[in-house]
C-alpha cells in the first residue's frame, strides 16, 4: 500500500458502547417516548429478554430501534456526502433495488484466530478504551448487519500450511455464496462509513448488475510510483479488503480458480503469491481477473478504499473505509456512528417532550 498522506489524529478515549449500554438506552427511550405514530413500534415480546446477556435477538431489536430514524431507504434518490453538501450523492434514475434484501445478504468476517477481546470479556475485564482494532472492526460489521436485518457470520478458519492466512477468502466465499444473493466481506481494518446507509443503496449507486460476480475497489495509484500496487501489465490492483460477491452462474468458478491459483493448476507461476505481498490480492490481480473481465466490477479507490487524509487517488473512503495504516481509527468510525444514533434518540426525548423531562417554572423563586 502507498503511505497515507496527511496529519494523524489522536484517538479520543471518551466513548461508550456495549450490548448492555445500547439495551439500557432502548429502555430509557422507550420509557420516555410519547405514543407518536411516526415512530416504529416493536412488540414487547421482542424485548422480553432485554436484560439477558445471551439474547442476540433482543440486541438486534434494540439496535434496529436506535437507528430507526436514521436508516436510508434502499432507493432514496439522494443522500448527503458527509461534508455538508446536502443530497450530493445521487442514485441513477432506475435503481435496481427498490426493497431491502434482508437475510438474502450476508455480512462476513473471516479470521484464523479468535477475537482477543473474548478472553478479556471472559475475565470480566472488557474495556472499550483498550479494545484493539480487530474486534472493533468486527463489532462494527456485526452492528451494521443488525441495523439492516442482514445475516452475519464470523468464520474462524484453519490456517494453511503453505500459504498466508489471507488465502482463506476465496474458499470461505465459495462455501457461503449458494446460500445468499450477496455476500459482503470486509477486512477487520475496514469499516462502513455510515451504519445507516444500506448496502442495497450502495449497489444501486455503483450500478451493480446481475452479471457482476465480484465487486472490489481499486488500490491507490501514484504516477510517481507507478509500479506500486500494479500488476505485471502496469494495471492497478483491486483491493480484497472489501468484496461484494453476487450469486450468479459465474461466481463459483471464479472463486474456485482463485482458490486454486497458488497450486499452479490453471495459472502457472501463481504459486509465487503464496506468501509474498499481497498474497491472494496479487494473485487475483495478476491472473484471475483477466479471465473474467466482464464479471468483475472495479470501483474507484475514492469510494470504497482508503480513509481521510489519503491524497493519492483521493482514496478517502466515501462509503467504505479501509485503514491500511492508523488501524485504530476503525474505532473512531464505530464510535461516531453509534453516538449519532444514541444522541439522536436523546435529542428526540427533549424535542418532543411530553411533560416528563422538561418542567417549566413560572418564577425564579424558592417555594416554601
Amino acid at each position: 500500500m502507498l503511505p497515507a498522506l496527511g496529519s494523524r489524529f489522536p484517538l479520543l478515549l471518551a466513548s461508550i458502547f456495549g450490548g448492555t449500554v445500547v439495551l439500557s438506552v432502548f429502555v430509557f427511550v422507550a420509557w420516555h417516548s410519547g405514543p407518536r405514530p411516526a415512530f416504529p413500534r416493536v412488540s414487547s415480546s421482542a424485548f422480553s429478554n432485554v436484560g439477558h446477556s445471551k439474547s442476540p435477538q433482543s440486541f438486534a431489536a434494540a439496535v434496529s430501534y436506535l437507528f430507526s430514524e436514521l436508516k436510508t431507504p434502499v432507493d432514496e434518490p439522494a443522500i448527503d456526502d458527509g461534508t455538508g453538501k446536502k443530497k450530493a450523492l445521487r442514485l441513477p434514475n432506475e435503481p435496481r433495488f427498490r426493497e431491502p434484501l434482508g437475510k438474502k445478504i450476508l455480512i462476513l468476517d473471516l479470521d484464523t484466530r479468535p477475537l482477543e477481546s473474548t478472553e478479556d470479556y471472559n475475565k470480566g475485564t472488557f474495556d472499550w478504551r483498550t479494545l484493539e482494532h480487530v474486534p472493533a472492526g468486527v463489532f462494527e460489521h456485526y452492528v451494521y448487519a443488525q441495523v439492516h436485518g442482514y445475516d452475519y457470520k464470523f468464520i474462524q478458519a484453519p490456517n494453511f500450511q503453505d500459504r498466508h492466512a489471507t488465502w482463506i477468502k476465496p474458499s470461505a466465499l465459495a462455501n457461503e455464496i449458494n446460500n445468499y444473493k450477496f455476500i459482503v466481506f470486509l477486512d477487520a481494518d475496514a469499516a462502513f462509513r455510515w451504519l445507516h446507509v444500506p448496502i442495497e443503496w450502495m449497489l444501486n449507486y455503483w450500478k451493480i448488475q446481475p452479471e457482476h460476480s465480484l465487486t472490489m475497489a481499486l488500490d491507490p495509484w501514484d504516477e510517481k510510483e507507478p509500479q506500486c500496487n500494479s500488476d505485471r501489465f502496469n494495471r492497478t490492483y483491486t483491493n480484497t479488503g472489501f468484496i461484494v460477491a453476487q450469486n450468479n452462474e459465474h461466481t463459483m468458478q471464479i472463486l474456485k480458480d482463485w482458490h486454486e491459483c497458488p497450486d499452479d493448476t490453471k495459472y502457472p507461476g501463481c504459486s509465487q503469491w503464496k506468501k509474498p505481498r499481497f498474497h491472494e490480492q496479487s494473485a487475483f490481480g495478476e491472473y484471475v481477473r483477466y479471465d473474467y473481465e466482464q464479471y468483475i466490477k472495479e470501483l474507484p479507490c475514492a469510494e470504497a478504499n482508503g480513509f481521510p487524509g489519503v491524497e493519492v487517488s483521493h482514496c478517502q473512503g466515501q462509503f467504505i473505509r479501509h485503514y491500511w495504516f492508523d488501524k485504530w481509527r476503525v474505532k473512531e468510525d464505530f464510535r461516531e456512528n453509534i453516538m449519532q444514533a444514541f444522541t439522536m434518540k436523546i435529542q428526540q426525548i427533549f424535542a418532543e417532550d411530553n411533560g416528563t423531562v422538561i418542567h417549566k417554572t413560572g418564577k425564579n423563586v424558592i417555594h416554601a
